[in-house]
């Protein structure tokens, strides 16, 4: 086998520092930067970064920390002070990223195609057998252009006495080039002339680079080019949505896309659309449900059948998380002579890959020097520092390394560089982490100038984001002329004007469609929440009959009620009932889970809608907090702070969002679900109300807020024909059935391929609804004669039973046809 047996630990002198060799005087390449901070000023600069942390809010900069209370609402934070490195170690680095990326590379083509290594000794057959990451359905599947890894990142830190070392390698889904390039964006502007005379090279080439490769990759006019992210949970969510813009490309979920006929599509409200390139940030085994993780909800069904068919590229190429592991550093110096016929130029740090009986006998005697890590990372677990090893504990963590020695590796625990931190108007200094990155562009191998930097969050703590480390700019002082290109048009050039809209993918389209039912089915449970909470406990029997009368409109199928069977139910139990509706999270029909799903579903296309309706979308999430103690009678206040962030919701949907195809999901959403609401109303009034069933009309005129509508035409006198006429047949009330039929039927029509047979179906509901005459409707008024010859009532009792059953499945032939792609089933209403 062979293997680098010259590793020399790097443990002497103090860490080294990037700013300063004696700890007074700034290197020579520090000092321009160091004398601009002071002439600005720490007042000044502190006002500058004041205008950067408000731009990061407002432009929704986040990083998600897992099991952060914060979460995805966490904002991305950046160091003023950027890592200079001069133009000559650059090339240094470059150079050695450059050849790290081609061996590695290499080194896929082989363990996926003949396995010479392996037949040979020169890799570990334990490496990539009992690897989980070697994905078996990949083995002897063709990679366009031998490219199987399009981009790498490198983890780089300095050791003691200035040479830098390679930490990690990330080969499957690398992260943080968009962090490095807003990194760039933000730090430039708010250090504008430092950065102009500084002769920093540019990030941009290398973005055009990413996107030209990816074009080329697809060998055809006008690809379709998509990122694959995990969705808005996953840790660099914005990063994709924000690379996504840059670059043009189309931002998808694995719901977004699917296989036909073993080839991909993005699934849109305009049709399906094939898809020729996937740049992924989904891990290798999560990407096909069928062929790889059973119980991933990640990735697309079929996926790995059409990249073997050769109809998508996937870039980086499915399985390339094999190498994704320390365990195979101690290796590379002898594949770099096999398969490139040269020396390593970058070196690891030293690592002993433990299935080795020399490397674990190393390892078991300077347990205290080292950092024990699982071969295999899929195996979820945490590092194991040896010095924090309790003693009585060594000797067990000694055998569990000699049981399973091929799933551990070790590397030695280096002292990490230190950089200054700008922290409330002075400078720190903490230990920072280097990963640049690589790119394959088909012809050629390219590095992007710096990258991101890495910051631990105190001094002596580990550097990682996930345990509050922040980041930096990384700027490369370049010696000769840089390109200063840049994908972004300058502000003295003009732009081309245009409003063609971007496709709409169809899990959009959905989300969005569900954020409108959501909103308008939490207004609904709100309203009659509130007009039911006060009458509660002072009703009287025939009052508490017409309450439940309107619960019932919820149609809840997680009712705390009795069953009228039983026995009938009692305030008491209206009382339980309505506390459970408001505040169970767990229970499905509630308010606080349906402002869960406001939240949810908002996430999920947070990158489409503005800061402020996201900012809202929060607040009403937040808005049904009650404690044990809270007294049942302050519920309506609440309800009416939870309905002032639900009418604030409305507004900005009509005001400030374009009238685009998302809006159009999301109105119609809102329309359908208070036409569903509404049927289900007017069908109480339907059957004939008793004298003590009046209250219900001023109850479901409450609800429908249009109480003040109704007393401007017939004062107090109510009456159920009136309320008819308001709530049912007034095309002038925006809470009238009338009123969500007509705007339902208008906002179908201007969706793509609407379904003509559909679009009748709202039609005829709409021209029936309008033939009812309500004048001449015969309504048996309690203590009145009893009227004959007319069973208009019985009719629109049978038209409301059938809206009933038309709006879910008009609503189920909208989601076939646009968020799914399926087949769709023939709608009609009776006469």
């Amino acid at each position: 086998m062979t293997v680098d047996l010259t590793q020399t630990p790097l443990r002497y002198g103090d860490a080294y520092d990037e700013l300063s060799a004696d700890g007074v005087t700034p290197r020579p390449h520090w000092a321009h930067l160091m004398e601009s901070l002071q002439a600005i000023g720490p007042e000044e600069l502190g006002r500058r970064w004041a205008r950067a942390e408000r731009r990061i809010r407002e432009n929704g900069i986040t990083y998600n920390i897992y099991g952060d209370p914060l979460g995805a609402s966490r904002a991305w934070r950046i160091d003023i002070v950027p890592l200079l490195i001069p133009a000559d170690e650059w090339r240094y680095i470059e150079a050695g990223i450059i050849q790290r990326a081609q061996l590695l590379n290499l080194l896929l083509e082989d363990l996926y195609g003949a396995q010479v290594l392996v037949a040979h000794g020169h890799f570990p057959a334990a490496l990539l057998y009992a690897n989980p990451a070697f994905l078996r359905p990949l083995v002897g599947v063709r990679v366009p252009a031998h490219s199987y890894l399009h981009m790498l990142a490198v983890d780089l830190a300095r050791s003691p006495d200035g040479q830098w070392w390679v930490l990690a390698d990330r080969t499957q889904a690398p992260s943080g080039s968009g962090y490095a390039l807003e990194n760039r964006t933000i730090v430039s502007d708010v250090l504008p002339d430092l950065f102009r005379t500084s002769n920093v090279l540019r990030l941009a080439p290398f973005f055009r680079a990413q996107r030209e490769a990816l074009t080329n990759l697809a060998q055809r006019d006008n690809p379709r080019i998509v990122l694959l992210t995990p969705g808005p949970l996953n840790e660099t969510y914005f990063e994709h949505s924000y690379i996504a813009r840059y670059l043009g490309f189309t931002l998808v979920q694995g719901a977004d896309l699917t296989v036909r006929k073993r080839r991909v599509y993005l699934k849109t409200v305009d049709g399906l659309e094939k898809v020729d390139v996937i740049l992924r940030r989904v891990d290798d085994s999560f990407c096909d449900p069928l062929e790889l993780r059973g119980d991933s909800l990640l990735g697309v069904p079929g996926l790995v059948d059409a990249i073997v068919a050769g109809n998508v590229k996937v870039a980086n190429a499915l399985g390339s998380g094999l190498i994704e592991t320390a365990a195979i550093m101690p290796f590379l110096p002898g594949l770099c002579t096999q398969l490139l016929g040269e020396k390593l130029k970058l070196p690891s740090v030293a690592t002993w890959w433990c299935g080795q009986k020399y490397a674990l006998d190393w390892v078991l005697d300077h347990l205290d020097s080292v950092v024990v890590k699982p071969a295999f990372p899929s195996r979820n677990m945490e590092p194991v520092f040896g010095a924090e090893i309790p003693p009585a504990e060594k000797g067990k963590f000694a055998e569990q390394l000699r049981s399973r020695p091929h799933e551990y590796v070790a590397q030695e625990q280096v002292a990490l560089s230190t950089a200054p931190v700008w922290d409330n108007g002075c400078l720190n200094s903490r230990s920072v982490v280097l990963r640049t990155y690589v790119l394959n562009t088909g012809s050629r191998w390219i590095a992007i100038p710096g990258g991101l930097v890495r910051v631990a969050e105190a001094e002596g703590s580990v550097v990682s984001m996930q345990r509050g480390g922040h980041s930096k700019d990384a700027w490369v002082l370049w010696d000769s002329p840089v390109d200063t290109f840049s994908m972004l048009r300058p502000r003295n050039e003009p732009v081309e004007l245009h409003r063609v809209s971007r496709v709409v993918p169809s899990r959009v389209a959905d989300n969005a469609f569900w954020l409108g039912r959501y909103v308008e089915r939490a207004e609904n449970i709100a309203r009659i929440s509130r007009a039911m909470i006060p009458r509660v406990r002072r009703a009287e029997e025939a009052e508490l009959v017409c309450l439940i009368r309107l619960h019932r409109c919820l149609e809840s199928r997680h009712s705390k009620l009795p069953k009228p069977k039983h026995r009938r139910p009692t305030s008491v139990d209206l009382e339980q009932e309505m506390t459970s509706l408001l505040t169970d999270a767990k229970r499905p029909d509630s308010l606080a889970c349906t402002l869960a799903e406001v939240s949810r579903t908002g996430g999920n296309i947070r990158e489409r809608l503005s800061g402020d309706m996201m900012f809202l979308i929060g607040q009403l999430r937040d808005s049904i907090q009650i404690g044990h103690g809270t007294p049942f009678l302050e519920y309506p206040a609440m309800l009416t702070d939870c309905l002032e962030l639900l009418s604030a919701f409305s507004g900005m949907e009509r005001e400030n969002i374009n009238r685009g195809l998302g809006w159009l999901f999301m109105t119609t959403g809102r329309r359908l679900e208070r036409a569903i609401y509404l049927t289900r109303q007017l069908r109480e009034i339907t059957t004939p109300l008793t004298e003590q069933d009046w209250s219900l009309l001023e109850c479901l005129l409450e609800v429908a807020d249009s109480s003040m509508t109704y007393r401007t035409r017939y004062y107090t006198t109510l009456q159920p024909l009136a309320v008819l006429d308001v709530l049912l047949a007034d095309e002038t009330n925006p809470r009238s059935l009338d009123f969500q039929l007509s705007h339902l039927a208008d906002l179908y029509q201007k969706l793509p391929r609407h379904v003509p047979v559909d679009l009748e179906a709202m039609r005829a509901a709409l021209a029936l609804l309008r033939s009812f005459d309500l004048r001449k409707l015969k309504y048996p008024l309690p203590g009145a004669a009893a009227e004959h010859g007319s069973d208009g009532l019985a009719r629109l009792a049978s038209f409301l039973q059938g809206l009933e059953g038309l709006l879910p499945s008009w609503s189920n032939n909208l989601s076939s046809r646009y968020f799914s792609h399926a087949r769709t089933l023939p709608i009609t209403i009776g006469q």
